[in-house]
C-alpha cells in the first residue's frame, strides 16, 4: 500500500521519519511521499494533495495546538460533511493521543511529533489494523 507523510509543525521530523520508516518497512507501506507544512491552510492543500496520490496518509504534529492551528480542528472541518466508517482515538500514555479516520479507501493517521510515541502507536492495535485492511479494493 502507498502512503504520503505530511509534517505539520513537527518539531522532531529526523526521528520521526526514521520511526515511520521503521515501522512502514514491518507493516509493507511504501512511502510514495513526505511533505512540511507550517501554516493550517498549507497543511489542508497538503491533505488533498496527499489524498490524490495515496489512500493512506499519516500526519505527524499538530496535535498539542489548543487554537485554530488544532490538527484535530482542522480535520474535523474538514471531515464534518463526510461520513466516514471509522474515527477511533489512539490512546496515548505518555503524550498526545493520535488518531485513526477511515472513510471510503482513505486512511488516516494522525500521530504525534515524538519519535517513541509514535513506535509505540505503529505497534500493537494500529499495525494489526493496517495489516488486516485491504485499502486498495
Amino acid at each position: 500500500m502507498n502512503c504520503s507523510i505530511i509534517y505539520y509543525s513537527a518539531r522532531k521530523t529526523s526521528f520521526c521519519e526514521k520511526a515511520l520508516k521503521k515501522s512502514f518497512s514491518e507493516l509493507g507501506l511504501n512511502l510514495s511521499s513526505a511533505v512540511f507544512a507550517t501554516r493550517k491552510d498549507a497543511f489542508g492543500d497538503e491533505l488533498i494533495s496527499a489524498f490524490e496520490q495515496s489512500d493512506a496518509v499519516f500526519t505527524v504534529g499538530g496535535l498539542s495546538f489548543e487554537d485554530s492551528r488544532s490538527a484535530r480542528d482542522i480535520i474535523s472541518q474538514a471531515a464534518a460533511g463526510s461520513s466516514p466508517e471509522l474515527c477511533r482515538r489512539l490512546k496515548n500514555d505518555s503524550g498526545d493521543d493520535g488518531y485513526l479516520v477511515r472513510a471510503g479507501k482513505q486512511l488516516l493517521v494522525m500521530l504525534p511529533d515524538e519519535p517513541g510515541q509514535i513506535e509505540a502507536m505503529m505497534r500493537g492495535t494500529l499495525a494489526a489494523y493496517i495489516k488486516s485492511v485491504d485499502i486498495n479494493l
